[in-house]
């Protein structure tokens, strides 16, 4: 009975089921093992402690529910006799599972499901994941012009990227490298950053594409 407790709190714990999902699977292994809302806050902070582990946790609920070592589960009511003609009897051996089987296969489908979609919320994220760009335009009032499309996960290293006479233009439409990295790492969404011109002709142009 520990055991197959352990076995389920291991899944909460490891986030591959919550308490509400987990509480059908302790009442099919006893009823007394149905939790009421403060057990729920009772089982999570215990499971929120490091020094104690799943199987220990299983011993303190067994305590809280009254639960033994022995405890089984009703046996089921008489089943009508299976047939057996000639089609065999299909459904024989599923009503003859016991609930370590019962157990592996939850557990096996759960650890399906997780991985599923995580897998799928990976491939969701991934066009996050391209490289993007930096589009930067710059017009000095005194001539002086500058454009560049640069990836976006260089931003550490613009110092380098951007020449002289575009760090001069930047200068002279009054922003500077480091205000423009500043400005990357806050993590702004694709779209125009900043497009400003001044009274002397001095013009900026920034987007992330």
């Amino acid at each position: 009975m520990k055991d197959k407790i352990r076995r389920i709190l291991d899944l909460v714990r490891g986030g591959k089921l919550s308490l509400d999902d987990a509480s059908p699977l302790l009442v099919a292994l006893s009823p007394r093992l149905a939790l009421s809302p403060s057990d729920h806050e009772f089982i999570a902070s215990l499971l929120g402690r490091p020094e104690l582990d799943s199987a220990q946790v299983a011993e303190h609920l067994m305590l809280l529910r009254g639960v033994r070592e022995g405890t089984t589960t009703p046996p089921r009511p008489p089943q009508a006799p299976p047939f057996s003609g000639s089609l065999g009897d299909p459904f024989g051996a599923r009503f003859g599972e016991n609930m370590e089987s019962l157990m592996g296969r939850v557990t096996r489908q759960v650890e399906q499901a997780v991985t599923e979609r995580l897998g799928a919320a990976g491939r969701e994220r991934a066009p996050e994941d391209r490289p993007r760009l930096l589009v930067i335009s710059v017009e000095s009032a005194g001539g002086d012009e500058y454009s560049a499309n640069l990836p976006l996960n260089l931003a550490p290293h613009l110092d380098k990227l951007i020449p002289p006479h575009g760090r001069e233009a930047l200068a002279s439409a009054g922003l500077s490298i480091e205000a423009l990295q500043l400005l990357i790492e806050a993590g702004p969404p694709p779209g125009q950053l900043i497009s400003a011109e001044d009274s002397g002709g001095n013009s900026v142009q920034i987007s992330i594409k």
